[in-house]
């Protein structure tokens, strides 16, 4: 799980205190909790050094019926809108790095019988590596300017 992932989770923890599976669903869950599943990942250019990643996360959540869990969404989803659409982005450590992630959409909608789902995106820019190439050191011209 990426950082950001973490982070997003530690913030629906700090607003709805349940249970919260991200690699497999078991069988016997415990009702209400959240899965958190690893998002989908969209890749596109962005400059001329970095490139952007789109993440989508598909977080479901998990109540008594169906409308408990769609109400629990939208207030969670409401959190994420009154702060601004920013998370605190958290270290390994579950310490506060400084940064944010900035939420770009959030979309709920019910799902079967006692389950919501939400759908946070957000985008990431990373850095190209960059190759290691000669130092230009002087350049000879031939003629003169016109």
């Amino acid at each position: 799980m990426n950082s950001e992932t973490g982070s997003i989770m530690a913030f629906l923890y700090s607003q709805w205190s349940v249970p919260i599976y991200e690699s497999q669903l078991p069988d016997q869950f415990q009702v209400p909790s959240l899965y958190v599943p690893a998002p989908s990942v969209f890749e596109e250019t962005d400059t001329v050094s970095t490139f952007k990643k789109t993440y989508s996360l598909n977080v479901k959540l998990f109540h008594l019926d169906s409308v408990q869990a769609l109400d629990e969404a939208d207030r969670l989803a409401d959190a994420i809108r009154e702060a601004r659409n920013m998370v605190p982005l958290l270290s390994e450590s579950g310490e506060k790095t400084g940064d944010m992630v900035r939420i770009t959409r959030i979309e709920t909608r019910v799902g079967d019988r006692g389950e919501a789902v939400m759908v946070i995106r957000w985008s990431s820019r990373y850095y190209y590596h960059k190759t290691e190439q000669p130092v230009l050191q002087d350049i000879d011209m031939n003629s003169g300017v016109k």
